[in-house]
This record gives structure tokens, C-alpha cells and sequence, in this order.
């Protein structure tokens, strides 16, 4: 459920739909239409050996932020590994 109110807006995760896959995880997204075209927030929850994504480049800035367990970042062909609370920030 989403409660809006004077340019704000409140999501609850818990509550929000989620989808599922069985080779990237599940995903939550947390826009709403028309809000923030030139931004996109999603979750998602990433079992061991499961990519986020394929591969692909963004035209604009993307963030990261690892909030439980690890994971390794591939990114303009360098390989780091990443912790919780990571954050990793791209200017596209």
C-alpha cells in the first residue's frame, strides 16, 4: 500500500508486491508511476551464487548497498569483493 501525501510518499516494504526467480532472487520495487521518472528503488534478495542481473551498462548514475552478507562486484572490469553495509556508487 502506498500512502501519498502533499509530494511524499510512503511505501511498506513488507506489504509491497514482490516477484520471484529462480536465477536472480526476489525483487521488490518501491516507485510508483509518474513520481520519480529519472529514478528507479528496488530490492532484492540474492541467494548464494545468484547474479543481481545480467550484464548490461547504465547512461546514468546506479547505487548499491549490500545490507546483509557478501558479495563480489564486477564492474568496468575490476572484481571487488563487498560486505554489508557496502555501498558502491556509479556515475554511469
Amino acid at each position: 500500500m502506498v500512502e501519498e501525501r502533499g509530494g511524499w510518499y510512503v511505501v511498506n516494504v513488507k506489504d509491497s508486491q514482490w516477484m520471484a526467480s529462480d536465477s536472480f532472487g526476489d525483487r521488490c520495487s518501491l516507485e510508483t508511476k509518474g513520481h520519480f521518472p529519472q529514478t528507479g528503488v528496488r530490492l532484492a534478495v540474492i541467494g548464494p551464487g545468484q547474479p543481481n542481473c545480467r550484464y548490461h551498462r547504465e547512461n546514468a548514475q546506479e547505487d548499491f548497498l549490500v545490507l546483509a552478507g557478501r558479495c563480489r562486484l564486477l564492474a568496468n572490469e575490476e572484481e571487488r569483493e563487498l560486505k554489508a553495509w557496502d555501498f558502491v556508487q556509479s556515475a554511469g
